[in-house]
């Protein structure tokens, strides 16, 4: 009989080195590939990495889900309203600060009341999110109650070319044909910077017929704008079956293709040197909500983003408000409870985001509520509120405000309500809120931009 110690000791020794390997490169692998993140067989011998303030560390450890919103408002009065567990409380867009009597999101406020008075703006919002938000579930609610309430003008805003969410879209009818190169976060294949779709299309006579959905009134003067990237010379697309030639010298452009009431565009497109994004349906003023949902990521990817592009987004089409709301692709593990991992990777993401979009305001979304089977019953994922301390804890160290989603829509248990109530608020995934369960999430976070608004005009009839 052959004796096979020699390889057990062989494979053993080389296990132990790419586990080592892998140790001691947890933090960058665990950035880009989350599986990486429980690897680390060093993490008995050495000293945690957590990347948090002093302040911020101390009030994790006291911090107790348990507590009353009633007793958090109590205990925040009596501290002049700066506890970190303002991230606790339902309803409100907190920003840690003592000062709770001024507008969160002074600029964005700034402009729905000049909207308020009559004055012809455009205030710009940009909203990140993964699969939660995904066919414009959410954000299409607030941007219809916004529009209604400031200006009464109507427009989906951004529409990529092409879309796996395409046909349950309701805000928008969005059809292409033709042959397309999607180029993405989970699929890069050239040095074009992405959007912040995280997509950059390229077509050899590709087309995209586009029909606004929300716009009510007839009348109402409709701007088109092809957004795209950097072409040498000038390059020939059609709009609606005429041919134009167009200049884009930037890394970023806008370029207004038709100014008319029409809600309908078809833009074919030739030429398949021209970096495309996608089309920009919007009113001459009033409130604008872009949908950058991308399924299955982290908000890691973020950081991506090219800093050049970020300038020039900045400077030429620069958003008032970048809302960012991930964390239910991170909860993948029923038993999780540890997600130092993700502020290690989403802190230097934001940092860049802040860095290149210094006039524009962000706005941190915690995860919604999402359950896991334990035994014979399906409850909310035990490793909730630790995620929620650490997004927390991002929007805290970076001067962003949060807003709990969570605890706004019911707090612990409350998904499985939703999945086995008879009104069906979410799917049967436990993890994604059906159309009814989003109208209502979009009027919850509408009715917190319109508390942060009150401050603004002392007005109290949201």
């Amino acid at each position: 009989m052959r004796n096979n110690n020699k390889k057990v000791l062989l494979f053993t020794a080389i296990s132990f080195v790419l586990l080592l390997t892998e140790s001691y490169f947890s933090s960058q692998l665990s950035s880009y590939w989350p599986l990486f993140r429980n690897i680390d067989i060093l993490s008995d011998i050495k000293p945690s990495d957590i990347i948090l303030q002093k302040s911020t560390r101390k009030t994790l450890l006291s911090t107790k889900p348990s507590r009353s919103p009633d007793s958090l408002r109590a205990s925040m009065a009596n501290s002049g309203g700066s506890s970190f567990s303002q991230y606790l409380l339902p309803g409100v867009i907190v920003n840690f600060k003592a000062d709770t009597t001024q507008p969160v999101l002074p600029g964005m406020m700034a402009k729905l009341a000049a909207l308020n008075r009559g004055e012809k703006v455009k205030l710009r919002i940009a909203w990140f999110g993964d699969s939660m938000i995904e066919g414009d579930l959410i954000t299409q609610t607030v941007r219809e109650l916004m529009q209604n309430q400031f200006s009464g003008n109507h427009g989906v805003g951004f529409v990529p070319f092409r879309s796996i969410t395409a046909g349950y879209r309701i805000s928008a009818t969005a059809k292409s044909s033709g042959s397309w190169l999607d180029d993405n976060f989970k699929n890069r294949l050239s040095r074009e910077p992405l959007f912040f779709s995280g997509h950059v299309y390229y077509s050899n006579n590709g087309k995209l017929s586009l029909k606004d959905n929300t716009i009510k009134d007839s009348s109402q003067i409709v701007e088109k704008w092809l957004l795209c990237g950097q072409v040498d010379s000038p390059a020939v697309i059609t709009v609606n079956k005429s041919t134009r030639s167009i200049a884009a010298p930037s890394l970023f452009n806008r370029i207004l293709i038709d100014k008319t009431p029409d809600t309908s565009i078809e833009v074919r497109v030739p030429t398949a040197r021209m970096a495309l994004y996608g089309l920009s349906l919007e009113p001459e003023y009033g409130v604008m909500i872009d949908n950058f949902s991308f399924r299955g990521i982290s908000g890691f990817e973020l950081g991506k983003f090219d800093a050049e592009l970020l300038d020039e987004i900045s400077q030429s089409s620069a958003y008032d408000l970048i809302v960012i709301q991930y964390g239910v692709n991170v909860m993948f593990r029923p038993l999780d409870k540890n997600y130092d991992y993700y502020l290690r990777g989403m802190d230097p993401a934001l940092k860049k985001l802040r860095q290149h979009l210094p006039n524009t305001e962000f706005l941190m979304i915690s995860c919604f509520d999402r359950a896991f089977p334990y035994g014979q019953k399906w409850k909310t994922a035990v490793g909730l509120d630790s995620l929620l301390k650490i997004q927390a804890t991002l929007a805290y160290n970076n001067n962003i405000p949060f807003f709990n989603l969570y605890q706004t829509m019911g707090g612990n248990g409350t998904i499985v309500k939703w999945v086995e109530g008879g009104e069906r608020l979410a799917a049967q995934d436990y993890i994604h809120p059906s159309p009814k369960g989003a109208v209502i999430l979009g009027q919850q976070l509408y009715r917190a931009f319109m508390k942060d608004y009150q401050k603004t005009t002392r007005k109290t009839t949201y």
